[in-house]
């Protein structure tokens, strides 16, 4: 394990960077009122908590029945508001990869405020054991077209079909546990929900069982750029390196009837993106260098497929 350590090191240090989108590049209101103004709302990390200024005068966790809103505990920001005609351009550090090797082959993720809607009252101390999803499962939520780019400039490439962000999945930080009836660990921002599901998987479910047909993910739209139309997908140039399409600018635009909202945009998580890239002698592509990837060179040590006897 030291030795793998020690090679990891040398060859394979991540590269520093956020996960999330770091910059506005544009923007272009109407946005909402206070404090649903700002575009840079959008930046950093998806809500955890939020504080129920209105009824309960408490936090709650972000979940999956209750979207982020009005500002967090430390009166921060949640989410910014895109009105009709409105849209906003946010810039991530690094190159957003098109990597077989994210989960479902998302390459990167949309968060919004939408919720699914519970058979009872959502409550800072409710159960999510017991409290249950309607049936049939309904979502609020609303629709915000995504584009891609490149460069701030464009060209930009949409998802013209679909999916649009701020719908389903809906953020949700933290697992539930059932002995304590409280929120427990965080949940992955980084990992994508399962696309296959669907809003009928829900219905009748309790949240805590919702919860688990994320399988560790915060939530969240899912985007794949091999999702784009053929064409527009071949226009995105390949990284000199890797070979792997990339974008690294995301535009969110109004496109529902209703205002929508955006949390957050991150860069899906695998072995052998930007932040956890192979090291050399990584020969099975696992983003460790170990005594399997010895046996696997051994296995076809002396193999010539082409001018052999040189």
């Amino acid at each position: 394990m030291r030795n793998e350590l020690i090679i990891w090191v040398m060859f394979g240090a991540a590269a520093v960077g956020s996960d999330f989108a770091t910059v506005v590049v544009q923007s272009k209101g109407p946005f909402g009122a206070y404090p649903y103004d700002q575009p840079a709302a959008a930046l950093g990390e998806p809500t955890s908590w939020i504080y129920d200024d209105d009824i309960y005068f408490a936090s709650f966790a972000c979940s999956l029945v209750y979207g982020a809103w009005s500002t967090d505990p430390q009166n921060e920001r949640t989410v910014v508001t895109l009105g009709s005609g409105s849209s906003i351009v946010l810039g991530f550090d690094h190159r957003v990869a098109d990597d077989i090797n994210n989960p479902y082959g998302i390459d990167f993720i949309v968060f919004g405020n939408a919720a699914l809607i519970t058979q009872g009252l959502v409550r800072p101390d409710s159960d999510m054991g017991a409290l249950r999803l309607s049936s049939p499962a309904a979502v609020i939520g609303e629709k915000i077209k995504v584009e891609v780019a490149q460069d701030p400039n464009g060209p930009w490439f949409g998802f013209a079909g679909g999916p649009f962000a701020d719908n389903l999945f809906p953020t949700n930080r933290f697992a539930w546990d059932g002995d304590g009836k409280t929120w427990g660990q965080a949940l992955d921002p980084l990992r994508p929900v399962n696309p296959n599901l669907k809003l009928s998987d829900f219905s009748g479910l309790t949240v805590a069982q919702a919860i688990e047909l994320y399988e560790g993910s915060a939530g969240g739209t899912g985007f794949d750029l091999r999702w784009l139309a053929p064409g527009d997908f071949e226009q995105l140039r390949a990284d000199d390196q890797t070979g792997r399409r990339w974008i690294q600018y995301i535009r969110l635009s109004h496109v529902s009837p209703l205002a929508g909202e955006i949390d957050a945009v991150s860069d899906v998580a695998a072995c052998g993106d930007y932040q956890h890239p192979l090291p050399a002698g990584d020969v099975n592509q696992d983003c460790r260098v170990n005594l399997l990837d010895l046996a696997i060179l051994a296995e076809h040590w002396m193999v010539c497929t082409w001018n052999c006897q040189q």
